[in-house]
């Protein structure tokens, strides 16, 4: 009886990702933001063009698998990984957002600028996931309409997420988190040790124009929830 046999490799591929504004003398915050399930980082990084052009640098990298919604032709969508083989995916993920973001010559680790970073739906656990595997302790973290990816413990990186200031967001009408409880899902991100904001608006599975710009103007530590 034959038998297969599972085999890998690297392989190079060509990733794309967008920005909006550059880094000037007046940049304050350089944003790293990760788009949703079925979702394209050149629509996704819209969602930002209200910031101040001169005081913020937003960065949108883009899943580098890439497949049609609907059927087999239209609309494009990308998404970060799958279950199979997703240690694998993980990695690669990680080495791919580390290239972005060398390429847009930022260095998390040493710039003096305040590192946001904001993932939507599926993106929230990439985000978590990356900045995790790199190390580094982000100045704001946005968790919207999202989960914390369970295969990262906050107990074992402390130094990244006790008291890290952490707003989590979503939309009252939320197709996908209509079976959650979204208050005991606030008490186990607070249980984590991350300092938390709880963030909601009127609106489904979103980014909400108006809700963002609240969240840019307060980055407070109240507990309270918002509307």
């Amino acid at each position: 009886m034959a038998y297969s046999k599972k085999s890998t490799l690297k392989v190079a591929r060509t990733g794309r990702y967008f920005t909006l504004n550059s880094v000037n003398k007046q940049t304050k915050n350089i944003w790293i933001v990760f788009h949703g399930y079925g979702q394209l980082a050149e629509y996704f990084i819209k969602h930002f063009e209200n910031l101040d052009l001169e005081e913020n640098f937003v960065i949108a990298p883009e899943g580098l698998s890439r497949f049609y919604i609907d059927g087999t032709s239209g609309r494009v969508g990308a998404s970060w990984m799958t279950k199979e083989d997703r240690d694998d995916e993980v990695m690669d993920q990680t080495d791919y957002l580390n290239s972005v973001i060398e390429n847009c010559g930022v260095n998390p680790e040493l710039d003096a600028h305040r590192i946001i970073i904001l993932g939507f739906s599926q993106g929230t656990a990439t985000a978590v996931r990356w900045f995790t595997n790199r190390g580094f302790r982000p100045s704001q973290l946005i968790l919207w309409a999202g989960s914390f990816p369970h295969d990262v413990s906050p107990k074992m990186h402390s130094t990244i997420f006790e008291n890290l200031p952490t707003h989590f967001v979503y939309g009252t009408e939320d197709p996908f988190l209509q079976h959650i409880n979204m208050h005991n899902k606030a008490a186990e991100f607070e249980q984590m040790g991350l300092d938390l904001n709880l963030w909601t608006f009127d609106g489904k599975h979103i980014m909400d124009k108006p809700m963002l710009d609240k969240i840019v103007n307060s980055f407070t530590p109240s507990k309270e929830i918002r509307k």
